[in-house]
C-alpha cells in the first residue's frame, strides 16, 4: 500500500504505512491487477487517473498477467479511461493540468468509445463486460464510482490542507 501512496493513492492506507521497497510502474499494476484483495484491484483506477502516464506501461503489465488478472487490468484501466472523461470537468478543480487516459480496449471488446456521451455509455457497458468475466456476481458500476468518490475526497484534502490560512 504504501507504493500506492507514492503515486497518489492515499485511501487505502495511513499516512504513516511504510513500504519495503518501492516498486517499479510495470510491476505495481501488474501486482494490483493479480491482488485477492478487491480493494487493491479496484485502487487501479484511481492510480490511472492521478498517473495517467500509466498508460504507456499497460501492454507490458500484461504480459506479466495471466487470466484472470488480465481481464482485472483491462476493466480497471478502461473504467479510468472512461470515469476520466464522465469527470473531466471537476477532476479539473483538483489537477490542474493531466493527461487523457488513451482509449486502448473499447474497439476490442465492442465497449462504446470513451468519448461517446462523456464516457457514461462505454462505463456501463464496461461494467456489464466485466460482471461476465468475474467468478463474483457484483454491482461493478457501483465499484468503480466508489472509487471516484475516495478519489475526489482524498483530492478535497489535499486541496484543503494547502489552503493558506485566512486572518480574522
Amino acid at each position: 500500500m504504501a507504493a500506492l501512496r507514492e503515486h497518489g493513492v492515499d485511501w487505502l492506507a495511513p499516512g504513516d504505512a511504510a513500504g519495503a521497497e518501492t516498486l517499479n510502474a510495470t510491476t505495481l499494476v501488474a501486482s494490483l491487477a493479480a491482488h485477492d484483495d478487491p480493494r487493491l484491484r479496484a485502487a487501479l483506477i484511481g492510480l490511472f487517473v492521478l498517473r495517467p502516464e500509466f498508460s504507456a506501461i499497460v501492454g507490458e503489465a500484461m504480459k506479466a498477467l495471466r487470466p484472470p488478472a488480465e481481464d482485472e487490468l483491462v476493466a480497471r484501466y478502461m473504467a479510468a479511461v472512461y470515469l476520466q472523461r464522465l469527470w473531466r470537468m471537476r477532476l479539473g478543480l483538483y489537477l490542474e493540468d493531466f493527461g487523457e487516459l488513451p482509449d486502448l480496449y473499447s474497439a476490442s471488446l465492442g465497449l462504446p468509445a470513451a468519448h461517446e456521451g462523456y464516457g457514461k455509455p462505454g462505463l456501463h457497458a464496461l461494467a456489464e463486460w466485466h460482471k461476465q468475466r468475474s467468478p463474483v456476481a457484483y454491482n461493478r458500476l457501483a465499484e468503480y464510482s466508489r472509487e471516484m468518490e475516495h478519489l475526489f475526497a482524498s483530492l478535497k484534502l489535499r486541496a484543503v490542507g494547502h489552503e493558506p490560512a485566512t486572518s480574522c
